[in-house]
């Protein structure tokens, strides 16, 4: 069986396939997939051993016929028995439509009319469903379709964690133990105010006697990297890495984590994938759909009546300003006994 998982963008939402991936893979382990996927969104999927093909699309192509038709003609090189959109949006749409397959394959409310190009639609997904249990229930859903008295595997931590992630050991050492702070998010509704971080790390000074606290985030993070660099000349304890990782060494650098502090970002579903003690930081969104899913994490929220509102940008963003840094701290506190409780 020939199948191209579609799912282009972003980084968070890739992440959160993977799981999906791994279940597709258990029910036919002998199946060719490919992964459509935009190029900067790729790096964990290239050389990935359960995927045939990465195929990677670059909003380039968009300027450059030449590119783009070089780009559907390798893409129609294969045959298909099942395309399925993980993505559900026009653009991804588009690919399915252009893609070469028997059976093009995703939900009725998927949106941006992308389901006027499927010839198998399943009945709407619930949208407060995490985005982890809609992608399972779609390779569900699907299987079943393609294949009589198929037999599904229990979604246990098996499908859920046990995924091959590439990993790359930095070329520097850390300071063991450590936990990961993740600051930077593309919304800016969603970061917790500098100023929060900054109280948060000189209560913390008691907890930095005995971890390390390194912050990570991307290269194009120039304020996160300014305030993560003065705060290593402030803090004992505290390290900045923004910039200076790729992927796959944070890979590296998480497992070898005690716990992950982050707002919701793309890497924090890194964090659940390699199934870490979490404590997210939420407000504009909403973690019944996009939290973590690691066995132990916390979310912390503000009961406000507008979040979540899902808007990318927030003249007063409340409801991560009144994220206290006192009740951040007790929260960390807790998961970090949980944890170092289930180690003994």
């Amino acid at each position: 069986m020939k199948i191209l998982i579609v799912k282009l963008s972003a980084l968070g939402d890739v992440l959160q396939t993977l799981p999906a991936l791994n279940l597709l893979k258990k029910i036919y382990p002998e199946a060719e997939i490919d992964w459509l996927v935009e190029k900067r969104n790729a790096e964990l999927l290239i050389n990935h051993p359960w995927l045939k093909r990465v195929l990677l699309f670059n909003k380039d192509f968009f300027k450059k016929p030449k590119a783009f038709y070089n780009f559907v003609k390798d893409l129609r090189k294969t045959s298909y028995d099942a395309i399925i959109d993980f993505q559900g949006l026009l653009k991804s749409g588009i690919f399915v439509l252009l893609s070469k397959g028997r059976y093009k394959i995703g939900f009725k409310n998927h949106r941006e009319g992308s389901p006027f190009f499927y010839n198998v639609k399943f009945p709407p997904y619930d949208p407060e469903l995490h985005a982890v249990k809609r992608y399972l229930d779609l390779v569900i859903k699907s299987a079943k379709f393609l294949t009589e008295d198929v037999k599904i595997p229990e979604i246990n931590s098996k499908i859920l964690y046990e995924i091959p992630l590439p990993e790359k050991k930095p070329t520097f050492s850390v300071k063991k133990p450590f936990i990961v702070l993740i600051a930077g998010a593309r919304w800016k509704s969603k970061l917790w105010p500098f100023e929060n971080w900054r109280k948060f790390l000189e209560i913390t000074e008691d907890l930095r006697k005995k971890l390390n606290f390194y912050f990570v985030g991307g290269p194009s993070e120039e304020k996160l990297r300014a305030f993560s660099e003065e705060a290593e000349k402030i803090y004992h304890g505290v390290f900045s890495l923004v910039g200076k990782l790729s992927l796959e060494e944070l890979v590296y650098l998480m497992k070898e984590s005690e716990v992950v502090l982050s707002v919701d970002t793309g890497t924090m579903h890194l964090a659940s994938l390699l199934n870490k003690p979490i404590l997210a930081l939420f407000g504009p969104t909403s973690p019944e759909r996009t939290g973590p899913w690691s066995e132990k994490f916390i979310v912390l929220k503000e009961p406000l009546v507008c979040s979540p509102c899902f808007n990318r940008t927030c003249k007063k963003p409340f409801c991560m300003i009144n994220l206290s840094p006192e009740k951040v701290k007790k929260a960390l506190m807790e998961l970090l006994n949980q944890y170092l409780a289930s180690m003994y």
